[in-house]
């Protein structure tokens, strides 16, 4: 099952946290894209804007942090932290 963990961050502390799971049989990218919609909605914030240093970070670490600087909107927080918890892939497949 994929699974994303996101944080919402002031002043080095947790303010809120989610996870958000997706089950369907579609393409990582767009687990990825469901999921991270489905974090910004709940979450009551605007869906960031993704760049491609994001793609590079999330692609490199499973893990990608976003600033109020990559919002449209105003934020009332100092970050938004982004994990992959589980790709949903078998690892254990020959």
């Amino acid at each position: 099952m994929y699974k994303l963990w996101a944080k919402k961050i002031k002043t080095n502390n947790i303010v809120s946290s989610i996870v958000v799971k997706n089950k369907e049989e579609i393409s990582l990218d767009s687990k990825r894209d469901k999921a991270f919609k489905e974090i910004c909605a709940k979450l009551d914030i605007s869906v960031p804007l993704w760049l491609k240093k994001h793609d590079l970070e999330f692609s490199q670490f499973k893990y990608v942090t976003f600033y109020p600087h990559d919002f449209v909107d105003e934020v009332d927080f100092d970050k938004l932290e982004i994990e992959l918890i589980d790709d949903g892939l078998d690892k254990h497949k020959n």
